[in-house]
């Protein structure tokens, strides 16, 4: 198996993005959030406009998951100097179990080169999501519920690993 990474950076790779993220959130947070939440932040956090903005001006890297050159999944994170944001990980669920999700948390890794920590928000009911977080030495520090708009929370935990 050959696991490699595409930076996305056109308008063109955002649409394929949003595409394939609004099929992975339904398969996965619709039975936690429900679908109408999903669809609600897929059109607000992963419209063509905010993910070059975020690319553009925040610094963040958004990169699709190749196995065996087939989208597998996407990634992105941001370098905030003392620790970096892992803002997104996510894979369809037939290259789950394969180690992608290992090999694109290496990904990050190197995208945080220079920072103490890698922290991330998990949404409190995704149990298996932060069992492997766990297992990957990440701990709860934290949580915040934060209005998204549209009536929506995102009700999750901040968990950190130190690098």
């Amino acid at each position: 198996m050959e696991i490699s990474y595409e930076r996305i950076y056109s308008a063109q790779q955002c649409a394929i993005l949003k595409t394939m993220a609004t099929e992975i959130s339904r398969e996965h947070f619709a039975p936690i959030t429900g679908v109408a939440q999903v669809d609600y932040m897929m059109d607000k956090f992963l419209n063509i406009d905010t993910v070059l903005n975020e690319i553009v001006r925040d610094g963040y890297i958004f990169e699709f998951v190749l196995c065996d050159g087939v989208r597998a999944g996407y990634l992105a994170a941001v370098n905030e100097g003392e620790r970096t944001f892992l803002s997104k990980l996510y894979l369809y669920r037939e290259y789950r179990g394969r180690g992608l999700a290992s090999a694109m948390l290496k990904r990050v890794k190197e995208i945080a080169e220079g920072s103490c920590s890698v922290y991330l928000t998990v949404n409190k009911g995704n149990d298996d999501t932060i069992a492997i977080y766990r297992k990957w030495g990440f701990e709860i520090i934290d949580s915040v519920v934060t209005d998204i708009g549209g009536g929506f929370v995102m009700d999750d935990y901040i968990m950190s690993l130190d690098l």
